[in-house]
């Protein structure tokens, strides 16, 4: 059966028919089918590992489509509690987290930064009043007059011996009395009246120590009753205002014990709420940062669990950080205060998200989470500060019980560098939400699908769009999936080209978006884009590269290549071809002799030498050798679509018969000769058109061989299918080599009969003839 011709309805844009959907939800699509019920059961699963990597190619909507996932499936969960640092009083070095309803944490920092300046005032009018200051100033005079009263009792007895207590630099001191009744230590007197003097003098020295001492222990008990006083006065008037605020939170236990021990340090630390000395050398830290409510988590106004957004996952980012105050001299001095949220801590008890290659730039990030996972538990390190001074007084925040579903995003490629460096992985990520590339045009896809174009057309001030645009935007969808039945799911690629057609449109008409203006964006795209394109045509054009178009040439054919030039993907043709002399060695690859040639292409040519083998060595051995190569490429050469053009090239050689120029093929085959699928059909058979056109004249016998199985991937620019449906270009589709070869040649392939041998008048009669006639030739050489 010779090869088929496809008709102008196979090679054209499709005309998708549908009515938009009412609401335009993309996890309903049946490509993101699997993703969403992967995510459901994902946030279901509240056991250790479970979860969850979305994985879709670029330009999929995976993160947008995730998001708006999550935040549907959250909806109705209530919303996790807050989580502040309060000041440890054992322990200042070592804030302790508390857990609080969502809410009440705000309302407690609010209390806590009204009570203290409350406290202040109340406690410093308290001590200034005239009453405290009597009381005082009272219990000093007593103090000083029993001092002085003693003092003076003792200097009556010293001075009925001739001796006085005086004041010295030293304190006061037993001294001696002269005649004039000034005090001398050397005057002149008997020796005996000395000595007495000298005894008294050492007793009335001791009674002064005695009342010097007694004088320091009055003042300690005078202390003592003093601060007695001041913490009595301060409980006064401290405590019905932290009364107040236990009563207030007394549903919340721990925080009504954190308060009880706030009231007794606010009355052991009254030097806070005091004016400071004016001889003090710095002031004391305020009282506001000893009692502040560090609000780490505040949750007061999530109706939900939160769906938090990593975009940079740094360590500090995800775990949270603690900075630190520039002090005089260069010195740095941090608190509790100072502990600040990551990522992780906002998401607690809700969810994560993460991109992987972003994450993937943060390795120490990676592990850390992986930890953080294991244990349940968030732990703020300071990992930067790893090898560098310590800073005294840092705070080590206690760790924080974590309850969150992680959600990494990424392409297939990261998912599997992360599967295959990390063996831990799969122990944490146990599911994949796995969006597929592509959807059926089903008519439910088709609906949603075009409610999606519609909203993002309408998403631009003032713009709508006709029927016409969404079935060229469909037929787009259809092209970009390579495939006449189904649509790709990479829909911010139809959201580009949306706005840029949109975008196209002149500001000061109605920005009516239709199947013109859809046209035109992509002739504008291919414009912007097509540069080397355009290079490469214009060279085949002159000459520079080779490539027949008309004519026949033995062991010469055209095959089709796709190439991208970052955003942009065409087709090319490349001549290949094929010269056999004799010889024991086969078939031999150019490219892979110059470690040009990839596996996969080397894996072609050896296909063909099987094939060869099996077709014309059941009788003689293959006595033939045969260079192929890839004419004027200079490049790496991989890929086996174009094992098919190879066979061809060396089975018109061993012939002897011409190939025509003016079909080009593509496709890779089998030992057997059947044609296998290949990729990137729409742009070589473009490819091919466009080197035609620019050669002259298409004749209307132009055109490129397919394989049959890739008939559904065919979807062509609209001026290639009008081309075809005019007759001036063709498009076939072969099942076997033997139909290619029939097309290309003119001559049948041939059947073999019974003794493995073909019909003389056929192309693999003249190659069985060919390859005979090379061994006899060899035989008698090596006989000789």
């Amino acid at each position: 059966m010779p090869a088929r011709k496809l008709t102008a309805d196979e090679v054209a844009l499709p005309r998708f028919a549908a009515e938009a959907a009412k609401t335009a939800d993309i996890f309903a699509l049946s490509s993101h089918r699997r993703a969403r019920e992967a995510l459901e059961f994902g946030l279901s699963v509240t056991e250790v590992g479970f979860h969850i990597f979305v994985v879709g190619e670029d330009r999929s909507g995976r993160m947008t489509a995730t998001l708006d996932f999550l935040e549907l499936a959250v909806a109705t969960r209530p919303a996790p509690p807050d989580w502040i640092y309060l000041n440890d009083f054992r322990d200042p070095h070592s804030p302790a987290p508390f857990r609080l309803p969502a809410g009440v944490g705000r309302l407690l920092q609010r209390r806590i930064d009204q009570l203290v300046p409350q406290l202040t005032d109340a406690i410093r009018h308290a001590f200034a009043s005239e009453e405290y200051e009597a009381q005082i100033r009272s219990a000093s005079e007593r103090l000083r007059n029993d001092v002085q009263a003693r003092v003076e009792a003792l200097r009556e007895e010293a001075q009925a011996h001739g001796l006085d207590i005086v004041d010295t630099p030293q304190g006061a001191m037993v001294a001696a009395v002269d005649a004039e009744g000034g005090h001398n230590g050397e005057r002149a007197e008997p020796k005996e009246q000395r000595a007495s003097r000298a005894e008294v003098g050492q007793q009335l020295a001791d009674r002064l120590g005695e009342i010097k001492r007694w004088a320091i222990k009055q003042r300690a008990v005078a202390a003592a009753q003093i601060d007695h006083l001041n913490r009595q006065i301060a409980d006064q008037v401290a405590g019905p205002l932290i009364e107040a605020l236990i009563d207030e939170f007394a549903a919340h236990a721990d925080i009504a014990v954190w308060l009880a021990e706030m009231r007794a340090d606010v009355i052991d630390n009254l030097e806070l709420f005091r004016p400071p000395p004016e001889d003090a050398a710095e002031p004391p830290d305020p009282p506001e940062r000893r009692y502040s409510v560090n609000l780490l988590v505040d949750n007061s106004n999530t109706p939900h669990p939160p769906i938090v957004l990593e975009a940079n996952p740094t360590y500090e980012n995800v775990f949270g950080r603690i900075e630190y105050r520039q002090m005089g001299g260069g010195a740095l001095q941090t608190d509790y205060t100072l502990v600040r949220a990551g990522s992780l801590h906002r998401a607690n008890g809700g969810v994560l998200v993460m991109r992987a290659e972003a994450l993937a730039r943060n390795p120490g990030t990676w592990e850390f989470l992986k930890g953080a996972l294991r244990d349940h538990t968030i732990r703020i390190e300071e990992p930067s500060r790893t090898g560098m001074t310590p800073i005294a007084g840092a705070p080590r925040p206690g760790p924080i019980p974590l309850e969150v579903k992680v959600v990494i995003v990424g392409a297939p490629r990261w998912y599997a560098a992360f599967f295959a460096v990390d063996p831990d992985f799969e122990t944490y990520f146990k599911i994949k939400a796995e969006i597929d590339d592509r959807m059926d045009a089903t008519p439910d896809n088709l609906a949603i699908y075009a409610k999606l174009i519609r909203d993002r057309v309408e998403s631009h001030a003032n713009a709508s769009c006709d029927d016409g645009a969404i079935t060229r935007l469909l037929a787009v969808a259809a092209r970009w999936a390579e495939q006449r039945d189904k649509l790709t799911a990479r829909f911010e690629l139809i959201d580009d080209l949306v706005d840029e057609a949109v975008m196209l449109i002149p500001a000061d008409t109605p920005r009516r978006l239709t199947e013109a203006s859809v046209q035109n964006a992509l002739q504008k795209r291919l414009h912007r884009n097509g540069l080397i394109e355009d290079r490469i045509r214009e060279v085949i054009a002159r000459g520079v590269i080779t490539i027949d178009t008309a004519g026949a040439v033995i062991g010469q054919v055209n095959a089709l290549t796709v190439r991208e030039s970052g955003d942009h993907t065409f087709g090319a043709p490349s001549r290949v071809t094929a010269r056999a002399s004799i010889g024991r060695i086969g078939v031999s690859n150019i490219e892979r002799d110059v470690e040009l040639g990839g596996p996969i292409q080397q894996k072609g040519v050896l296909v063909l030498q099987g094939f060869l083998a099996g077709r014309f060595a059941r009788r003689i051995p293959l006595s033939f050798n045969c260079s192929i190569t890839f004419e004027q490429s200079y490049g790496g050469v991989e890929g086996d679509s174009a094992s098919m053009a190879e066979l061809v090239a060396v089975l018109s050689d061993l012939a002897g018969v011409p190939v025509r120029q003016d079909i080009a093929i593509t496709g890779s085959v089998d030992q057997r000769g059947r044609t296998q699928p290949v990729g990137g059909v729409p742009y070589k058979i473009e490819g091919f058109f466009r080197t035609c056109q620019a050669a002259g004249k298409l004749t209307g016998k132009q055109g490129v061989v397919i394989p049959t199985v890739n008939r559904a991937n065919v979807v062509l620019q609209a001026d290639v299918a009008a081309a075809i449906a005019a007759g001036e270009f063709n498009v076939w589709e072969a099942d076997s080599v033997d139909q290619v070869i029939e097309l290309m040649t003119g001559l049948p392939a041939g059947a073999a009969d019974a003794e493995q041998r073909y019909p003389a008048d056929t192309v693999y009669g003249r190659v069985l003839a060919q390859l005979e006639t090379f061994d006899r030739v060899l035989w008698e050489r090596e006989r000789a």
